[in-house]
């Protein structure tokens, strides 16, 4: 499996998929609390608002954490970051188990949105590092298939708990701990069982190498070849690491106020739009209400839990399309398309509810909507986002376009039980609806095809723009 004048792409793609189990956390507690939302709102007597909060904090710790992951990982390396991360959601995920108050809880889903901004922001910007531009967008999308690997283990994760403590409701063989944590709240153990990925994560992270390409800048450059001849092979290992050497020196010295400069405007204003137009469309009301939607088209939380399941596996199987066809098809043509089947889907799922259809009807829509995002929105903007800044300054540069993913998605899931409190579901589909509108207009207007560029061309494409 190894070739000293290719590289070895077992390696390439071990690597790969062991930075991409970030994404695998990040599915998991993107779902994890729609399981627990029934439960905590009651035994807390939320109120919309305050249920909002405690959906969305860990979204707005999210946003933090993704900011500050930007300097940390070009101080400290990537590395050594994803692991942090990884210890950060271990310890949120342990305390929100056993959590005593709402502050308690609401304290655990904010470190632990601290640890997933940290991850959803190294992870592609890593693998975007390591990959041949040929491989590049496959690559990426891992980071993206790993979320709905994350998604489907909790969403089964969840209904088993539940199912469990239906089942064993009147028992009188489970000891009082397991009648308290897994069956009266058994909300607190599915929080606990993202413990276990956690800790996978942690493990995996100490077999993978540093960035080459943070490695050059940090004049560590022998070390550096050492990797991409790995990845590359030894003549284009050559070639990579002088080309990675020369782009550093052109750049010389790289503030986070350059990002606004009028060289970076074009990148910059592509980034930040793709990332809150593409969140904006309403995938997070889907992911962190999808039982309580369900609900309201008539499901039980049994049943609710069963259809939910249904969108993890769609979503799991439409990035593997996207993981096939993002390097094929390209990445404009393959958002496009996403963007007027999400587009539909909203207003078909919007129409539904206008005309009080429940049931299947509904969960079917939905599922569309959920393989037109997970298909091209949802790998997409991260694919593109790591190709189009300078090489010293991206970290930075994802850092800011991940925050405004996690505002944006934060910002959403915190107004959605308040929109649906003061106005029909329908009409919510089709606000998102409208949204995906603007989206069209940016791939057209501003977008351009990053697929088969290295980094280092693309860079060099805005400099003399």
């Amino acid at each position: 499996m190894r070739n000293q004048s290719d590289g070895s792409m077992l390696y390439l793609w071990f690597v790969c998929l062991v930075a991409a189990c970030g994404g695998l956390l990040f599915g998991y507690d993107a779902v994890v609390v729609s399981g627990t939302n029934t439960q905590v709102e009651a035994q807390f007597d939320f109120s919309k608002a305050q249920l909002g909060f405690y959906v969305s904090c860990v979204l707005w710790g999210c946003a933090v954490g993704s900011g500050l992951a930007g300097p940390i990982a070009d101080a400290l390396g990537r590395k050594k970051t994803l692991m942090i991360a990884a210890i950060m959601i271990f310890a949120s995920a342990t305390w929100s188990a056993m959590a005593a108050s709402p502050i308690h809880l609401i304290g655990a889903r904010l470190l632990g949105g601290l640890g997933i901004g940290a991850a959803t922001m190294v992870c592609p910007l890593y693998i975007s590092e390591i990959s041949p531009e040929k491989h590049r967008g496959r690559m990426v999308t891992l980071f993206q298939f790993t979320i709905t690997i994350g998604i489907v283990m909790c969403v089964f994760a969840n209904w088993g708990i539940f199912r469990f403590s239906e089942a064993n409701a009147d028992s009188r063989t489970l000891s009082e701990f397991w009648m308290w944590f897994a069956v009266k709240e058994n909300w607190r153990a599915m929080f606990a069982a993202e413990a276990l990925p956690g800790i996978l994560f942690l493990v995996c992270a100490f077999f993978i190498p540093e960035s080459p390409r943070w490695l050059v800048k940090k004049q560590r450059a022998e070390e550096a070849e050492i990797i991409l001849r790995r990845v590359n092979g030894i003549k284009k290992a050559r070639s990579i690491r002088s080309e990675i050497e020369e782009t550093i020196r052109e750049e010389g010295d790289v503030r986070f106020n350059d990002l606004f400069t009028r060289r970076l405007r074009h990148p910059l204003l592509l980034a930040v739009l793709i990332c809150v137009l593409s969140e904006a469309c309403g995938v997070s009301v889907v992911f962190y209400y999808g039982p309580q939607i369900f609900e309201a088209a008539g499901f039980g939380l049994g049943g609710s839990l069963g259809g939910f399941a249904t969108i993890a596996i769609v979503n799991l199987i439409a990035t593997i399309f996207a993981l096939v066809y993002v390097d094929s098809a390209g990445r404009r043509k393959l958002l496009t398309i996403g963007t007027i089947g999400s587009l539909l889907s909203h207003l078909v799922i919007g129409t539904l509810f206008m005309k009080d259809v429940t049931g299947w009807p509904i969960v079917l829509a939905i599922n569309a909507f959920v393989a037109f995002f997970a298909c091209a929105l949802g790998p997409v903007k991260f694919v593109v986002v790591s190709e189009i800044f300078p090489n010293r300054i991206r970290g930075k540069a994802i850092a800011l376009a991940t925050v405004c993913i996690w505002m944006t998605s934060a910002a959403v899931a915190q107004l959605f039980p308040i929109m649906q409190q003061t106005m029909p579901t329908g009409i919510i589909f089709f606000a998102f609806a409208a949204e995906l509108v603007l989206l069209l207009l940016m791939i057209k207007f501003l977008m351009p095809e990053t697929k088969g560029r290295t980094i280092e061309e693309i860079e060099r494409s805005w400099l003399s723009h």
